[in-house]
């Protein structure tokens, strides 16, 4: 949330009116869309899209608060969840149990699973994209596990919500306030594939040329470069 006394973005109270009323309240039509499309945990796979009750109240309740706390935790304009560092930078990535305290008011084990459902429900109806576990590579050689990447929908959400004209003023003034030179995710994605790509292609391209070269009679780049120029120095010697 938004500190200092800084307003919020009215999407965000808006979408969390209408979704307290289709999932408290049951009503609406967020809720018949979701009701039996949601997974449900205790399902098997095969029978996930062929059961017969609709999400309980319970299930209902710890989607809602999950959502709610999502809601005010992600940046308007990419959806990611997180928070500014002071010292600016990459926003700080929350953990599980930073989202069950958030959500549940607790980091229990019944609280942990509680939340790992909430979210697999919400990525379930496109509500949230799924997560990327991050690992990186620390200076004493061992790898470091980070908290994962979780990003919104906020498009889908705020379509199935009523509030996608709220979404595109609130981020139109975001960029206004902010600049609109925030990194884009998928922009993001397309250059790491860019880069794979680059990288599995290369040595396609390499050895493509070396067996040109070899077919052809013609040197290898480089070849023998160095001997060349020692040849050139001692035919100068020679002379005189």
């Amino acid at each position: 949330m938004p500190s200092g006394g800084k307003r919020r973005p009215g999407v965000l109270d808006a979408t969390r009116a209408q979704l307290v009323r289709s999932l408290e309240q049951r009503e609406g039509s967020v809720w018949l869309r979701i009701s039996r499309a949601v997974a449900v945990a205790g399902y098997p796979i095969e029978r996930a899209l062929n059961r017969v009750r609709a999400l309980r109240s319970d299930g209902a309740e710890s989607l809602l608060a999950m959502a709610v706390a999502l809601l005010y935790l992600a940046d308007v304009r990419t959806g990611f969840i997180g928070k500014p560092r002071a010292e600016r930078g990459p926003w700080q990535r929350h953990t599980l149990p930073d989202l069950a305290q958030l959500a549940y008011g607790a980091q229990g084990e019944a609280e942990l699973r509680r939340a790992r459902r909430s979210l697999d429900m919400m990525v379930s109806i496109g509500w949230a994209f799924p997560s990327k576990q991050v690992r990186r590579y620390a200076v004493d050689g061992n790898f470091r596990s980070e908290p994962a990447v979780r990003r919104l929908n906020l498009q889908r959400l705020c379509e199935m919500t009523g509030t996608t004209w709220l979404l595109t003023r609130d981020r139109q003034h975001a960029d206004r306030a902010r600049g609109n030179g925030t990194p884009s995710f998928e922009a993001g994605r397309q250059r790491r594939q860019e880069r794979q790509q680059e990288r599995v292609t290369r040595p396609d391209a390499v050895r493509a040329h070396e067996q040109r070269s070899r077919s052809t009679g013609d040197p290898p780049a480089q070849s023998g470069g160095p001997l060349q120029h020692v040849a050139h120095i001692l035919d100068l010697l020679g002379k005189g």
